[in-house]
């Protein structure tokens, strides 16, 4: 499925065999924050931790992640693809839209937490063709408009979890910074 609801024809043939080998299940049950207490390793006061469930809901808890943990004032996001919400790539081999979709995804995780991109310190970047990525960069900038900016890695790698997907981003942020 696009990010407009249209059905994608050109999906890659392997894209359902992956995506039944990884998940089990199907639908998704809405969103869940999950609260715990972590005893601190050297002190007796206990550290406040709450997992992201939403979204992608069946696929965290089948492939056990995450899509945000905060612990304390830092928030970890989980690396995030141009997925729709039955884990179709969006966009194949489209970097600059999936792009787009990423980011859009992130905030709204950050919007769970409260947050937005003035909160980001850092940003990790996974691309399948760094050529294609710079020209998509002025749209990363504009995410952050005049900054703050975060510390951020980029790294080309052979392939991503589901055919056609050119990217991945993951971010961690910082509660108290505003």
């Amino acid at each position: 499925m696009s990010a407009r609801g249209e059905s994608i024809s050109n999906e890659a043939p392997n894209n359902n065999i992956a995506r039944r080998r990884l998940l089990t299940g199907a639908g998704l049950t809405g969103a869940a924050a999950v609260t715990s207490q972590l005893a601190a390793p050297e002190a007796s006061a206990a550290i406040s931790r709450t997992d992201l469930v939403y979204y992608w809901e069946t696929q965290q808890r089948s492939l056990g992640y995450s899509q945000g943990i905060r612990v304390d004032d830092t928030v970890w996001l989980s690396g995030t693809a141009a997925l729709d919400k039955d884990f179709n790539c969006v966009s194949p081999g489209d970097l600059p839209a999936q792009m787009a979709f990423i980011y859009a995804r992130i905030k709204e995780s950050l919007a769970k937490y409260a947050l937005d991109f003035r909160h980001v310190v850092r940003e990790s970047m996974y691309v399948t063709d760094m050529d294609a990525l710079v020209g998509a960069l002025p749209y990363r900038k504009g995410v952050y408009a005049d900054g703050p900016f975060p510390t951020s890695t980029t790294v080309q790698v052979n392939q991503l979890i589901v055919p056609g997907l050119m990217i991945e981003i993951e971010v961690t942020a910082c509660r108290v910074l505003t």
